[in-house]
């Protein structure tokens, strides 16, 4: 009994959903059609182009009769009709049929010959059709090897996707930078809100301190109005006790008939009278006014006041400047950064003062930030410090108003040793040998380098680069004792330190 097998071709599809590669050839990317480009169904379910399969088979069934699938490499027998006898793709003819009724575009023709369409180089860059100039662009199959040939339809098709592709990303790039731009103006206005908070509060602190003078001069003004009162005061008393005191002894006098008591009483008032003149004069004068013209505190405070306070803007533009590492960062030495800031025009700044912020972290391990330092030189540039503790890549990360600078986060590796830019001296009891050297002291004024070496109980002078000069032995270096050198900041006086006597000597 002879079985027979009959492959099969179902499938659903929304057009509205429908994507018109599935028309296009796997190997030659060029769209099904009724003549060369006939889609045929293989074995293996894939369509390919019957222009395809013919020169496949013309290469590789020579000797065995079968052909590999250009797509998944499935080995295919080739029918004894040749590529013509593969059954065609139902499903591709009718998705062509479909597509001839329903899609709108027109699909360009050849202006010189209407039945050609145009096709296009991707390699020349140019629109042509086969009868025009399809010789220099092979057949118009895409399959040589100088040229990628497609139809002019599907170029377009492409160049549509690539162009919306290039405008969504555009348009999403214009959208982040409106959010941002957005965001930098309400930020504009949060700082704005706080400068006049800060400015109503120092310009307050300047009233107080003209309230508290105000005060201070109106107290003084009542306290003076006091003390003169008083004395005017005191004075009143005085006159009217005194007035009392005549009264009463005036008091009877005209029934006075003794002559020796009105002889007396007259005695005591002539007297009384010398001392009531004293009173005739008040002891405290009324004169009271206030000035501030007597100096030059007005001009002093007016021009204090001209320069009291100012507003600090910045031109730098983040997104241009630059940190970079000045010399190789070691474990446990200070390393040291420079961030360079340019304004918009990429013109470097001249004055400092920008809220520059830094954070050095390990790349991969992560943890806490190493501690840094940042120092503003007043000029457009600022030094970042910091002194790492474990070797390994590191990543510093530089914002100057909450913005990243260009390269920021800056990737450096911090290594265990550091190369020595120069040395000098070996192990030995030579002039130019060491033992056991415990401390180094530097004369920058002279440009000595002093060196204390403890077993062969001397210290040895070198140049800044470390060339020799000479050596000297001094009191405190007898029996290997020194332990420690320095020199004094007026670069005048070395002091050696002794553990044997725990002295210093000079």
């Amino acid at each position: 009994m002879m079985m027979t097998s009959t492959l099969v071709e179902t499938v659903s599809i929304n057009y509205e959903d429908f994507n018109e590669s599935f028309l296009t050839c796997g190997t030659c990317l060029c769209m099904y059609d009724g003549q060369d480009h006939t889609p045929k169904l293989l074995a293996c379910s894939h369509t390919v182009c019957r222009q395809c399969l013919e020169r496949i088979a013309s290469t590789q069934t020579r000797d065995t009769g079968t052909f590999r699938c250009p797509i998944c490499r499935e080995t295919i027998t080739l029918p004894r009709g040749g590529v013509s006898a593969l059954p065609p793709s139902f499903l591709v003819n009718q998705l062509l049929d479909l597509m001839s009724r329903q899609r709108r575009e027109v699909i360009p023709k050849c202006l010189n010959h209407p039945s050609q369409e145009l096709l296009f180089c991707e390699t020349c860059d140019c629109v042509f059709c086969t009868i025009c100039n399809g010789e220099q662009h092979g057949n118009g199959d895409g399959t040589t090897s100088e040229h990628t040939v497609i139809p002019f339809s599907i170029a377009i098709k492409r160049m549509s996707e690539i162009l919306l592709y290039k405008a969504h990303q555009c348009i999403g790039k214009l959208v982040k930078a409106h959010d941002n731009v957005t965001h930098e103006m309400h930020r504009l206005d949060h700082n704005i809100e706080h400068t006049f908070d800060v400015i109503n509060q120092s310009f307050q602190e300047l009233i107080n301190l003209f309230e508290k003078r105000r005060q201070e001069m109106l107290g003084l003004a009542k306290k003076t109005r006091d003390e003169k009162k008083k004395v005017l005061q005191e004075q009143l008393t005085l006159i009217d006790a005194e007035k009392v005191k005549v009264e009463e002894e005036c008091e009877g006098l005209q029934y006075q008939v003794e002559v020796r008591n009105i002889t007396k009483k007259i005695s005591d008032l002539n007297a009384k009278l010398e001392q009531v003149s004293t009173l005739l004069e008040p002891r405290e004068n009324c004169f009271i006014k206030y000035t501030y013209e007597h100096n030059n505190v007005i001009h002093c405070v007016e021009s204090s006041l001209a320069q009291f306070g100012r507003i600090l803007i910045s031109k730098t533009f983040p997104a241009l400047c630059t940190v970079r590492l000045v010399s190789a960062a070691v474990v446990h030495l200070v390393s040291t950064l420079i961030i360079a800031t340019l304004d918009y025009h990429g013109d470097p700044r001249t004055s400092g003062g920008d809220p520059v912020a830094a954070s050095v972290v390990r790349d991969a391990i992560g943890g806490p930030p190493v501690a840094v330092k940042i120092i503003d030189a007043d000029d457009g540039t600022y030094k970042v410090t910091f002194t790492p503790r474990e070797a390994g890549r590191y990543k510093v990360l530089v914002t100057i108003f909450d913005r990243p600078i260009k390269n920021s986060p800056l990737e450096i590796e911090v290594v265990e040793h550091n190369n020595p830019v120069v040395q000098f001296g070996s192990r030995g009891y030579g002039p130019e040998h060491f033992m056991q050297p415990v401390g180094v002291a530097i004369d920058r004024k002279k440009g000595e380098v002093f060196v204390l070496d403890t077993s062969n109980g001397r210290i040895k002078v070198l140049g800044l680069n470390l060339q020799f000069a000479r050596n000297f032995q001094a009191p405190g270096l007898e029996e290997r004792s020194g332990t420690g050198i320095a020199i004094t900041p007026s670069m005048e006086t070395l002091v050696l330190v002794n553990w044997r006597d725990r002295k210093s000597v000079v």
